[in-house]
């Protein structure tokens, strides 16, 4: 009996890992499309605030560039709009390839018209690529009539089960779990301390593992609600992903003797990560000593991302990522702000903690060579 027990949990776990790694696929495919949206919008709203518009739909009447602002700003809330059509279909396509489009597609349609969002785009896309494969593998065709299978009869079913499923049975549903999900989180955002608590709790996870699968759950969850219209999680990730990198690079300007040449160079490169948003750059230095640097890592971006809370920064636009980001937020002063504050503590706590400036493996092997070694000349 535990024999079987074992088998039906390593089963399960199996297929939640393969679900898991189809919505990571249906997520970055997914995700170029939202940041070309963000930017289109981000551009608009900011040369907008600089000529002293903030409500671009002001200019909807307008000539010339006001109208180019407008025109702008609305393409790229359509350019986000179209998420969910991506994300059903590539979750789909990870599941059965080209074949799963279609229904995938579909699947991204029916989540927008019925309010499901998020959810029902990716129920509706492991749908698309679970239908689509079953039916490629059990329904065969021979003779002339062989291509109507993935042309005619293939669309026909998995569509057809989309329209059934994801509209007639499942659409309110999902609609209405969606919709309170996300008013809860609203709530959630707009109360002072749960959004010092998810703060506390998103920062110190990105920082925890630096892309590990911790870190993930975190910029998931925060790009879930993101996808959903939620902007301030994504806005205290974004802060929290740019603080190791930053905060390593300032320690190793800080106290360059306490470096070695390895690392110095590293920490030039994590100037730029840090900018672009990369917390994987702040790896080489986490490495030297992760039982020290670990919570000093967690600490930075918990009291980072707290801080951001605490100076009330707020979505004015979609919210990009990287040091950049700040401009798309409202009161840029705190997102900036809790960026320094994580960056100082890493750069301070990190030379206190570690010396990153001991010799590097392949020079010690180089020395105890050099030491072995006899030296004949010949006159």
């Amino acid at each position: 009996m535990p024999v079987a027990t074992n088998n039906i949990g390593d089963a399960m776990k199996k297929i939640m890992i393969e679900i898991k790694n189809h919505l990571m696929t249906g997520i970055s495919y997914a995700l170029p499309v939202i940041i070309a949206g963000s930017l289109m919008v981000a551009v608009a709203k900011i040369i907008g605030l600089a000529i002293g518009e903030s409500n671009l739909d002001a200019f909807a009447n307008s000539d010339g560039l006001q109208n180019w602002l407008y025109l702008t700003q609305n393409i790229g809330f359509k350019i986000i709009g179209l998420m969910n059509y991506v994300l059903g279909a590539y979750v789909a396509y990870s599941i059965a390839g080209k074949k799963g489009l279609a229904s995938g597609f579909t699947a991204g349609l029916i989540a927008s018209l019925t309010g499901s969002g998020f959810l029902g785009a990716v129920l509706g896309g492991l749908l698309a690529g679970y239908s689509s494969e079953w039916v490629a593998r059990k329904i065969r065709i021979t003779g002339s009539a062989a291509s109507s299978v993935p042309l005619i009869i293939l669309p026909f079913i998995t569509v057809g089960l989309q329209v059934v499923i994801m509209l007639l049975l499942l659409g309110d549903v999902l609609s209405w779990l969606n919709t309170s999900l996300m008013a809860w989180v609203q709530r959630m955002t707009e109360d002072g301390t749960s959004t010092v608590v998810l703060a506390a709790v998103l920062g110190g996870m990105i920082c925890f593992d630096l892309g590990g699968p911790v870190n993930k759950a975190a910029w998931g969850t925060a790009n879930v609600l993101f996808l959903s219209g939620v902007y301030l999680p994504a806005i205290l990730v974004n802060v929290a992903i740019i603080i190791p990198p930053l905060g390593y690079a300032a320690a190793r300007f800080l106290r360059p003797h306490n470096f070695n040449q390895t690392l110095k160079e590293a920490g030039n490169g994590s100037i730029i990560m840090g900018i672009l948003g990369i917390s994987e750059g702040a790896i080489p230095f986490t490495l030297r000593n992760p039982a020290r640097l670990i919570p000093l890592n967690v600490l930075a971006g918990t009291l980072g991302s707290v801080t951001v809370a605490l100076l009330k920064a707020y979505p004015i636009m979609p919210p990009l990522g990287g040091l950049y980001g700040g401009f798309t937020v409202g009161n840029p002063w705190a997102y900036f702000i809790g960026a320094l504050v994580g960056t100082a503590i890493i750069a301070v706590g990190a030379n206190m903690l570690v010396s990153f400036n001991d010799d590097e493996p392949d020079l010690k092997l180089s020395k105890k060579s050099d030491a072995e070694e006899i030296e004949i000349k010949f006159d």
